[in-house]
Protein backbone atom coordinates (compact mmCIF):
# COMPACT_ATOMS: atom_id res chain seq x y z
CA UNK A 1 0.00 0.00 0.00
CA UNK A 2 1.87 3.18 -1.09
CA UNK A 3 0.92 7.33 -0.15
CA UNK A 4 1.27 9.68 -2.35
CA UNK A 5 4.76 10.55 -1.57
CA UNK A 6 5.48 7.26 -2.29
CA UNK A 7 6.69 5.68 1.13
CA UNK A 8 5.09 2.49 2.16
CA UNK A 9 2.93 2.32 5.10
CA UNK A 10 4.62 0.71 8.06
CA UNK A 11 2.91 -2.26 9.79
CA UNK A 12 1.26 -1.91 12.87
CA UNK A 13 2.39 -3.35 16.01
CA UNK A 14 0.64 -6.64 16.90
CA UNK A 15 -1.09 -5.75 19.68
CA UNK A 16 -3.13 -2.96 17.58
CA UNK A 17 -5.55 -4.24 15.17
CA UNK A 18 -6.22 -2.04 12.16
CA UNK A 19 -9.58 -0.42 13.64
CA UNK A 20 -7.79 0.29 16.84
CA UNK A 21 -8.11 4.23 16.94
CA UNK A 22 -5.06 6.30 17.25
CA UNK A 23 -4.31 7.93 19.90
CA UNK A 24 -2.96 12.22 19.98
CA UNK A 25 -0.81 13.80 22.21
CA UNK A 26 -3.30 14.86 24.74
CA UNK A 27 -3.90 11.22 24.93
CA UNK A 28 -0.33 9.92 25.73
CA UNK A 29 0.08 13.04 28.40
CA UNK A 30 -3.13 11.56 30.28
CA UNK A 31 -1.82 7.80 30.36
CA UNK A 32 1.79 9.72 31.57
CA UNK A 33 0.01 11.58 33.96
CA UNK A 34 -2.42 8.52 35.13
CA UNK A 35 0.98 6.31 35.37
CA UNK A 36 2.54 8.93 37.33
CA UNK A 37 -0.12 8.86 39.76
CA UNK A 38 0.20 4.73 40.28
CA UNK A 39 4.15 5.31 40.63
CA UNK A 40 3.74 7.67 43.49
CA UNK A 41 0.92 6.12 45.38
CA UNK A 42 3.15 2.79 45.55
CA UNK A 43 1.13 0.67 42.71
CA UNK A 44 4.26 0.47 40.31
CA UNK A 45 8.07 -0.27 40.76
CA UNK A 46 10.50 2.33 39.27
CA UNK A 47 11.65 0.36 36.85
CA UNK A 48 7.69 -0.57 36.11
CA UNK A 49 7.37 2.81 35.86
CA UNK A 50 10.11 3.32 33.41
CA UNK A 51 8.99 0.43 31.00
CA UNK A 52 5.62 1.91 30.94
CA UNK A 53 6.70 5.54 30.37
CA UNK A 54 8.46 4.53 27.17
CA UNK A 55 5.55 2.62 25.93
CA UNK A 56 3.19 5.03 26.62
CA UNK A 57 5.17 8.00 25.13
CA UNK A 58 5.64 5.66 21.71
CA UNK A 59 1.92 4.13 22.06
CA UNK A 60 0.03 5.13 18.44
CA UNK A 61 -3.19 3.41 19.33
CA UNK A 62 -5.84 3.13 22.17
CA UNK A 63 -5.28 -0.69 22.70
CA UNK A 64 -1.45 0.03 23.51
CA UNK A 65 -2.38 2.94 25.88
CA UNK A 66 -5.30 0.75 27.59
CA UNK A 67 -2.93 -2.37 27.94
CA UNK A 68 -0.51 0.05 30.10
CA UNK A 69 -3.44 0.95 32.50
CA UNK A 70 -5.67 -2.19 32.50
CA UNK A 71 -3.66 -3.57 35.66
CA UNK A 72 -4.35 -0.24 38.19
CA UNK A 73 -6.94 0.74 39.95
CA UNK A 74 -9.96 2.34 39.04
CA UNK A 75 -9.45 5.07 41.42
CA UNK A 76 -6.53 6.54 40.41
CA UNK A 77 -8.63 7.57 37.02
CA UNK A 78 -11.70 8.96 38.66
CA UNK A 79 -9.94 10.68 41.43
CA UNK A 80 -8.42 12.39 38.69
CA UNK A 81 -11.09 12.59 35.97
CA UNK A 82 -13.53 14.89 38.89
CA UNK A 83 -10.59 16.42 39.77
CA UNK A 84 -10.37 17.80 36.05
CA UNK A 85 -14.24 18.15 36.05
CA UNK A 86 -14.35 20.55 39.60
CA UNK A 87 -11.41 22.25 37.73
CA UNK A 88 -13.08 22.99 33.90
CA UNK A 89 -16.17 23.54 36.62
CA UNK A 90 -14.46 26.41 38.43
CA UNK A 91 -12.89 27.87 34.97
CA UNK A 92 -16.18 28.30 32.94
CA UNK A 93 -17.94 29.84 35.92
CA UNK A 94 -14.94 32.53 36.41
CA UNK A 95 -15.23 33.06 32.26
CA UNK A 96 -19.31 33.13 32.65
CA UNK A 97 -18.93 36.04 35.44
CA UNK A 98 -16.43 37.74 33.46
CA UNK A 99 -18.93 38.01 30.47
CA UNK A 100 -21.41 38.94 32.10
CA UNK A 101 -19.32 41.69 33.69
CA UNK A 102 -18.00 43.13 30.33
CA UNK A 103 -21.57 42.93 28.94
CA UNK A 104 -23.06 44.61 32.07
CA UNK A 105 -20.23 47.36 31.45
CA UNK A 106 -20.58 47.40 27.77
CA UNK A 107 -23.95 48.07 28.19
CA UNK A 108 -23.82 50.75 31.19
CA UNK A 109 -21.18 52.73 28.88
CA UNK A 110 -23.61 52.35 26.08
CA UNK A 111 -26.45 54.07 27.99
CA UNK A 112 -24.48 57.13 29.36
CA UNK A 113 -23.72 57.54 25.99
CA UNK A 114 -27.65 57.86 24.92
CA UNK A 115 -28.18 59.81 27.95
CA UNK A 116 -25.49 62.09 27.22
CA UNK A 117 -26.48 62.29 23.59
CA UNK A 118 -30.27 63.14 24.26
CA UNK A 119 -29.50 65.46 27.13
CA UNK A 120 -27.92 67.50 24.62
CA UNK A 121 -29.82 67.50 21.95
CA UNK A 122 -33.15 67.91 23.86
CA UNK A 123 -31.86 70.40 27.46
CA UNK A 124 -33.27 67.64 29.23
CA UNK A 125 -30.69 65.66 32.20
CA UNK A 126 -32.50 63.30 34.11
CA UNK A 127 -30.76 61.01 34.76
CA UNK A 128 -32.56 57.89 33.83
CA UNK A 129 -29.36 55.48 32.97
CA UNK A 130 -28.87 54.93 36.74
CA UNK A 131 -32.12 52.85 37.47
CA UNK A 132 -30.86 50.10 34.90
CA UNK A 133 -27.40 50.39 35.74
CA UNK A 134 -27.79 49.51 39.03
CA UNK A 135 -30.88 46.57 38.94
CA UNK A 136 -28.43 45.07 36.67
CA UNK A 137 -25.49 45.61 39.04
CA UNK A 138 -27.36 43.65 41.43
CA UNK A 139 -28.14 40.78 39.58
CA UNK A 140 -23.54 40.64 38.66
CA UNK A 141 -23.10 40.88 42.03
CA UNK A 142 -25.48 38.20 42.72
CA UNK A 143 -23.69 36.35 39.86
CA UNK A 144 -20.22 37.54 40.91
CA UNK A 145 -20.40 36.77 44.90
CA UNK A 146 -20.98 33.30 45.03
CA UNK A 147 -19.02 32.30 42.25
CA UNK A 148 -15.69 33.72 43.62
CA UNK A 149 -16.38 33.05 46.98
CA UNK A 150 -16.77 29.24 46.09
CA UNK A 151 -13.55 29.13 43.71
CA UNK A 152 -11.89 30.90 46.96
CA UNK A 153 -13.40 28.39 49.25
CA UNK A 154 -12.12 25.77 46.90
CA UNK A 155 -8.74 26.68 46.15
CA UNK A 156 -8.04 26.87 50.69
CA UNK A 157 -9.69 23.57 50.86
CA UNK A 158 -6.94 22.29 48.56
CA UNK A 159 -4.17 24.08 49.67
CA UNK A 160 -5.48 23.04 53.65
CA UNK A 161 -5.53 19.61 51.93
CA UNK A 162 -1.80 19.60 50.24
CA UNK A 163 -0.49 20.92 53.53
CA UNK A 164 -2.03 18.27 56.01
Amino acid sequence: MDIDSGTALRSRPAAAPATAPRVGAAERNRAVELLGDAFGAGYLTKEEFDERLDVATRARHRTELDALLADLPAKLRTSRDRALRRARKARAARLGVRIHAGVYAGTSLLMVVVWLAVGRATDFWYPWPIWPILGWGVGVLGHAVPVTLAVRARERRKTFDSIA
